[in-house]
């Protein structure tokens, strides 16, 4: 009898340490199994049933769908004869009130079993738990425009789907609204915004994709154009946001905000940056940053313009004179007709770039002081082109 035990005890302990055949591997060698669950996390981790599953593999730059199951009642599914070809990457998908749900991407290397879990979750439409974590904005000054970048990291720190409730557009509600300065230009979605989901709003722009527990990078940039050595940047907060960083060149640019502080300066010999933050922003509220001391471009071109017009000018009035010189040496009193038009051209010259002063002034381009001054110095010479013109007629 203690014999027939002891042969039971050796045979239940070979089936419990040697391993088992498996049954993909014996059908075929080069091919494996795929397999997962879909797990609901607001239902407590929830294995999820009849459930839709694809399956995607992409090789060769090519993607192409492999199968498709449903889940049993736990929320399991499988795949079986995949091939373990490592040059192919496979990810499966599913959809689940309305919201889609990919796995991550992932080859089968030296294995024969992969598993692409799917975790999914309920939706909502209420945003009381997204917030923006951080929201950093950079600015640049390139010629006479400000080109900025704004970088977001949203987050869903709640445990459901935030899939929004104004309707935009048919099957398109918002979940992040953006506003831009309304001089905005040149918008870029570089990171976290597809186009197709994107609708553009008269504040700026709103993104439509559901937002899923977690965080989420959210980067543009756009353009604008400014007049004048001042500039008064407003910025609408669309949801509740931890902090925020305005990043600005330190060239001698002075900033006034009543919501930022100024944190010093940052950056090496290449490049330094000014530093505005603040913290804890409500839903709704904004920040206004008024600069001053803005390098303006156009303001610069013009004033060369100016000068060079000047210049010609002063060119210009010596030879009328030379010539009538020369004619009435030689018995001639009246001026030539190119030396009339070269008056005219002159005069419209003048006359354009005091146009063009005005608006300089209007947009507060230049100091008062300084548009006095310069626009005595054009009304002069106009009014000496005139008495020229006058004396050749």
């Amino acid at each position: 009898m203690k014999r027939i035990y002891n042969s039971i005890y050796t045979m239940v302990l070979l089936l419990l340490f040697l391993p088992l055949p498996v049954v993909s591997i014996a059908v075929d060698s080069s091919s494996g199994i795929i397999k997962g669950q879909v797990i609901n996390n607001t239902l407590d981790r929830k294995g999820m049933e009849g459930i839709e599953i694809i399956l995607y593999q992409f090789v060769d730059g090519k993607e192409s769908e492999v199968g498709r199951t449903k889940t049993n009642p736990s929320g399991f599914f499988s795949f079986q004869g995949i091939s373990v070809d490592k040059k192919i990457v496979y990810y499966s998908t599913t959809k689940y009130k309305e919201v889609e749900y990919f796995s991550q991407p992932v080859g089968f290397e030296d294995k024969k079993t992969l598993t692409l879990d799917l975790i999914v979750y309920e939706t909502t439409g209420q945003d009381t738990d997204i917030y923006a974590k951080m929201h950093h904005i950079f600015l640049e000054i390139k010629g006479d425009s400000l080109w900025i970048k704004e970088l977001m990291i949203v987050e869903n720190r709640g445990d459901t789907v935030y899939v929004g409730h104004k309707e935009l557009e048919p099957g398109k509600k918002e979940t992040l609204r953006i506003s831009l300065p309304k001089e905005a230009a040149n918008i870029q979605y570089i990171d976290g915004l597809m186009p197709w989901f994107v609708v553009k709003t008269e504040e700026g722009f709103s993104d439509t994709m559901d937002v899923k527990p977690g965080m989420k990078k959210i980067l543009f940039s756009y353009t604008v154009n400014y007049r004048g050595s001042t500039y008064q940047f407003i910025k609408g907060i669309p949801i509740k946001t931890d902090s925020i960083d305005f990043f600005f060149p330190d060239k001698g640019i002075k900033v006034k905000s009543d919501q930022l502080e100024f944190k010093g300066t940052l950056g090496d010999s290449a490049g330094r940056f000014s530093h505005l933050s603040g913290k804890n922003f409500p839903k709704g509220s904004q920040i206004v940053i008024e600069f001053h001391g803005l390098p303006w471009m156009k303001n610069l071109f013009k004033w060369v313009i100016l000068v060079l017009v000047i210049v010609l000018i002063g060119a210009g009035f010596a030879i009328p004179f030379i010539k009538r010189r020369q004619y009435q040496d030689e018995g001639d009193e009246q001026t030539s007709v190119p030396d009339i038009i070269n008056l005219y051209e002159q005069k419209q010259a003048v006359l354009q770039t005091i146009a063009e002063l005005d608006d300089l002034s209007e947009s507060d381009g230049v100091n008062s002081e300084e548009y006095q001054i310069k626009r005595t110095e054009l009304l002069k010479k106009a009014k000496e082109i005139t008495k020229q013109l006058k004396f050749s007629s």
